[in-house]
């Protein structure tokens, strides 16, 4: 199957060096130079102690998406806007959308495509250069079907290594709505008070901060089982707890994060049912300012 990402970054090289295992992988890059070096070198997964490479395509101009066989969005939310994702992708071809947040549900209304699929990625990695990322903790990707039928399925281009492993969920709301939680809390928490994911569990004055949040975001939605889903994410917590969350490496960096795809689309549907969220608007309101330091206005 020829297979297409479309964005060059931490998670989209993981989808491409995993999927190049038994798939014919282009990744799609923002720019001439990833793309040309990611032509000459391939992808380098390093884990576990170990650097493995696979040769990939890549490609800069989009006229070569509509010879794929299979599409994912690996872009982030935020760069949505650099692109007309409904005029450029085929509409007889299915893609795979896997954002944070819950924000891009507005642009799949938007496509004309009969066979969308949505995922939540939950392997930890990082982006060490152009061509290179850490494989920082296995996890698996959970997908569900947006818009199509189950025996959409049947050509669906999983990964036969058991560290990409993929988990097909019946239900994408409910799908989405976890991963949005988890990262609701863990993300801008970390972030401000720069600190790796455990840590907010072990400092019993950060916990306390992460049990308020988490009470006044669940609020917003009615059908989550809250106690099932703070152990969730306290447990994910635990899980990961050397990681460094993304949003956190994104202040590092000085980059732009997904705060408006995660507590942005929130405090939107809070204020459709009339929610008071002052803590959330509070957190909202610190990342953007940790942005603007960083030279982000907006």
């Amino acid at each position: 199957m020829k297979v297409g990402i479309i964005g060059g970054g931490a998670v989209g090289l993981l989808f491409g060096y995993y999927l190049s295992q038994n798939h014919n992988v282009t990744i799609f890059t923002r720019t001439v130079e990833q793309a040309n070096v990611l032509g000459k070198e391939g992808i380098t997964v390093c884990s576990e102690n170990l650097a493995k490479t696979r040769k990939v395509s890549a490609e800069v101009s989009r006229d070569m998406i509509k010879n794929q066989d299979f599409i994912i969005v690996a872009m982030k939310q935020y760069h949505f806007s650099t692109l007309n994702l409904p005029d450029i992708l085929p509409s007889d071809i299915p893609i795979l959308f896997i954002q944070n947040g819950m924000g891009h549900l507005s642009l799949m209304e938007q496509m004309s495509n009969e066979k969308i699929f949505v995922g939540t990625v939950e392997h930890g990695v990082r982006k060490v250069n152009s061509t290179t990322v850490e494989h920082t903790g296995i996890g698996q990707t959970n997908v569900a079907i947006y818009r199509g039928l189950e025996g959409d399925f049947t050509d669906f281009p999983l990964s036969r290594d058991h560290h990409f492993p993929f988990e097909i969920k019946k239900e994408y709301e409910v799908m989405l709505i976890s991963k949005l939680l988890a990262n609701a809390v863990i993300n801008p928490l970390t972030a401000i008070f720069q600190v790796k994911n455990g840590e907010l569990i072990t400092n019993p004055y950060y916990f306390s901060v992460f049990e308020q949040l988490f009470d006044e975001i669940v609020s917003v939605f009615p059908t989550v089982n809250k106690e099932q889903s703070f152990l969730h994410i306290k447990q994910i917590c635990l899980q990961t707890r050397n990681n460094t969350s993304s949003m956190l490496k994104d202040i590092i960096s000085g980059g732009k994060t997904e705060i408006d795809a995660i507590l942005g689309y929130i405090m939107e549907e809070g204020n459709k049912v009339g929610n008071d969220m002052p803590l959330t608007s509070a957190v909202y309101n610190m990342i953007k300012g940790m942005e603007y330091r960083g030279g982000i206005e907006k």
